[in-house]
C-alpha cells in the first residue's frame, strides 16, 4: 500500500524533515483575543507581553475530512497521527472524520506533543514505507506508549493559569528563581520537580536522558529563544539531535526560553 503520513503543526519537527518525507500537517487554531488569526511564536510572544490573550483551538472535523479526501485520491491510507487527546481536541476530531472513509485512515495518539510527537512521526514514516497499513498503526500505538517528553520552563505564567502547576510554584519561581521541570505522563504534562536556576533544570534533562535506554540514540529537542540550552543537552549526551524552533501551539503554553526534549525508549 502507497501510504501517507499526517500529523498536526504540535509536531515541532524541522521544516526540512516534513518536506524530505512529505509529510502533511493540519494547524490547529491560534486565537489572539478570541479572533482566528495566524501568528509566528515570535508575534505571539509579543502579543503575550502585551497583555492580550492568546489561546490555541482544535481542529474541526471538517478540515480533517477535507484533508483525508485530497490525500486518497493518491494514497491508499493514511496515518494521521496527532498529540495526545489529552491535550487538544484534534484527536477526538480526526477520529470523527476518520470513520467516514471505510477504514482507509488509521488515527493514532501519540500521548505527547512537540519534538516528542515529532519522535513518534518520524517512525511513522519508517512505517510507512513498508506499505503494512494495519500493521504499522499497531506498531505505532506500541511505541506511543514507550515516548518520553521532559521539558524546561522559565516564564511559568501560562502554566499556572492554564493550570499545569500551582500557584504555590508560581509565587516560588518569582520569589527564589525556581524553576519547574516537567514531563509527560499517560498524555499528559505533569510537575516532575522543581529546582532553583535553570542551569539545574538542564542537568535533571541530560540526567533523564543518560538514565534511558533511548531508541536509536535519538532524541527530538524544541526550543524558543534558547540555542545554548540545546547545544548544552548536545555537548552533555551522547546522542544524535534533532533540533529545531518550537511552533505556534507549544509557545503559547510554554513560553519564552523553554526548552523540550523528546524520545522513544527501547
Amino acid at each position: 500500500m502507497k501510504i501517507k503520513v499526517i500529523t498536526d503543526n504540535s509536531c515541532d519537527l524541522p521544516q526540512e524533515i516534513v518536506e524530505k518525507y512529505n509529510i502533511g500537517v493540519v494547524a490547529l487554531h491560534t486565537l489572539l483575543n478570541g479572533k482566528d488569526v495566524k501568528l509566528t511564536p515570535d508575534e505571539i510572544l509579543e502579543q503575550m507581553n502585551k497583555g492580550n490573550t492568546v489561546k490555541t483551538s482544535q481542529v474541526k472535523p471538517s478540515e480533517f475530512e477535507e484533508i483525508y479526501s485530497k490525500m486518497l485520491e493518491e494514497y491508499d491510507g493514511i496515518l494521521s497521527v496527532h498529540l495526545s487527546k489529552k491535550l487538544s481536541g484534534t484527536y477526538a476530531s480526526a477520529v470523527m472524520s476518520a470513520k467516514k472513509f471505510n477504514g482507509k485512515v488509521e488515527v493514532v495518539d501519540s500521548r505527547s506533543t512537540s519534538a516528542a510527537l515529532g519522535a513518534v512521526v518520524l517512525k511513522a514514516v519508517e512505517l510507512a514505507k513498508t506499505g503494512e497499513f494495519r500493521e504499522s498503526a499497531e506498531k505505532l500505538r506500541e511505541i506511543s506508549e514507550k515516548v518520553e517528553t521532559i521539558f524546561g520552563i522559565k516564564v511559568i505564567d501560562n502554566l499556572v493559569k492554564g493550570g499545569r502547576v500551582g500557584p504555590l510554584v508560581g509565587k516560588l519561581s518569582k520569589m527564589f528563581n525556581a524553576k519547574p521541570i516537567l514531563r509527560g505522563i499517560e498524555g499528559e504534562i505533569k510537575l516532575y520537580k522543581v529546582t532553583l536556576g535553570f542551569k539545574r533544570v538542564l542537568r535533571e534533562i541530560v540526567n533523564f536522558i543518560n538514565d534511558n535506554a533511548v531508541l536509536d540514540n535519538r532524541i527530538f529537542v524544541a526550543h524558543v529563544h534558547a540555542e545554548s540550552d540545546v547545544d548544552y543537552i548536545r555537548a552533555h549526551t551522547n546522542m544524535k539531535v534533532i533540533s529545531c524552533k518550537a511552533g505556534p501551539t507549544i509557545t503559547i503554553h510554554a513560553g519564552d526560553g523553554f526548552v523540550l526534549v523528546g524520545f522513544i525508549v527501547e
